[in-house]
């Protein structure tokens, strides 16, 4: 076979080197960008924040000067609803119900306390927590609380310390009971509650569904369904569909779950210029070598008709030309899945010294982008190789 080779000339020479270097750089700047891409998607994502892989924004009409004393432009419309959970990006919607009713707090003893209150209740999905006694039926005195985790924080960090006030850990919150009373302009209700849990995703005072239900059908004094707030449950709080809804119609939610919008769409379109360039030089690379294969085979001519005729079958030639060319490209392809794992290895010892994370290995997407890429090689060359040399044999 080195005879054979000898005679056809089938060495690369200096000038096929360039190639082949461009490919490498191509194929390397292909596959980081697409595991950077990957990785920073993570990180703008932030998927270890979210619990059971969804985030849930509370959403609500933005006040403005024009709304000032009518409460009722604050609601929204069953038209509007239905418009938000049509939104793409929503998986689900749900409804925070608020008391329609007045309500007043005190307690007795050290902590004495008088205060006005107000209650929204949560359809059960939505709820990041589930006390074992989080429930109520008509005729319980005792009314099970879920308080805002900031609320505490406040109380602690904020009140407590500067009126030189004890500061007070949960357990403590969940063994003072409160009286608490509900009442109308017609007649009122008493009931004893206590803390049973603190949340972390709602900035309110939660209580069960069912008492909401009762409480405001017998005590409510505005319309039964004034919906103030919404809950949107999505994968992709930073959709930008779902942003630009939300500014369009000047809704309010947690901006820190959106800011990261506008710079995905940013890395997005910076990985898609590198992606592009990246495959432009594949191409433009990729295209110098079939040429150069090309007349390398045509200025072999007469060589391959005369082997041809002392027996060697097309295949045997064919193998001469594009064998070496595969396994050089092959071995480039492998190179820079290497290159680009050491340089995510990289990334991932930089990026922890800021506690940020992301996955060891690279990912399988430029796994099966590699195979792929390799397969398609090998298919291109044998095929382009053999077609030139049936026409030179001809």
């Amino acid at each position: 076979m080195n005879s054979l080779q000898q005679i056809l000339g089938a060495k690369k020479n200096r000038s096929s080197w360039l190639s082949y270097v461009a490919l490498l750089i191509g194929f390397l700047l292909l596959f980081l960008t697409v595991q950077l891409y990957l990785d920073a998607n993570q990180l703008l994502s932030n998927p270890q924040q979210k619990e059971d892989g969804f985030e849930y924004l509370v959403v609500n009409k933005k006040i403005t000067n024009e709304m000032m004393g009518d409460n009722t432009r604050s609601y929204f419309s069953n038209e509007e609803i239905e418009q938000c959970r049509l939104q793409q990006a929503v998986n689900e919607l749900g409804l925070i119900t608020s008391n329609r009713y007045s309500i007043t707090a005190n307690t007795l003893g050290q902590l004495a306390f008088t205060t006005q209150l107000f209650f929204e209740s949560v359809p059960e999905p939505f709820m990041d927590i589930h006390p074992a006694d989080w429930h109520w039926k008509q005729d319980d005195q005792r009314i099970p609380i879920i308080l805002s985790a900031d609320y505490l924080n406040l109380y602690n960090f904020g009140f407590a310390l500067s009126q030189g006030l004890p500061q007070m850990s949960e357990e403590t919150i969940k063994q003072i009971p409160f009286n608490v009373t509900i009442y109308n302009q017609q007649h009122e209700a008493q009931f004893v509650a206590n803390v049973v849990g603190f949340t972390q995703r709602y900035s309110s005072v939660l209580v069960p569904s069912e008492f909401m239900q009762y409480a405001n059908e017998a005590f409510g004094n505005t319309k039964a369904n004034a919906i103030s707030r919404l809950i949107l449950k999505t994968k992709e709080p930073d959709q930008p569909g779902l942003v630009k809804f939300l500014t369009d119609h000047n809704y309010s939610t947690q901006n820190e779950k959106l800011k990261s919008s506008k710079l995905k769409t940013i890395t997005n379109t910076v990985f898609a210029v590198c992606g592009f360039v990246g495959v432009f030089v594949l191409l433009l690379s990729f295209m110098l070598l079939l040429m150069y294969l090309k007349l390398m085979i045509i200025e072999s001519g007469p060589k391959l008709q005369l082997l041809s005729i002392l027996g060697y079958s097309p295949k045997v030639l064919q193998k001469q030309y594009s064998g070496r060319s595969i396994q050089l490209l092959i071995g480039l392809i492998l190179l820079a899945l290497i290159l680009t794992a050491y340089c995510h290895y990289m990334l991932l010892v930089y990026l922890k010294t800021y506690a940020l994370h992301v996955p060891q290995h690279i990912s399988w997407q430029v796994i099966l982008l590699t195979a792929l890429i390799s397969g398609l090689v090998y298919y291109l060359i044998r095929s382009r190789v053999e077609n030139v040399i049936m026409k030179v044999l001809k």
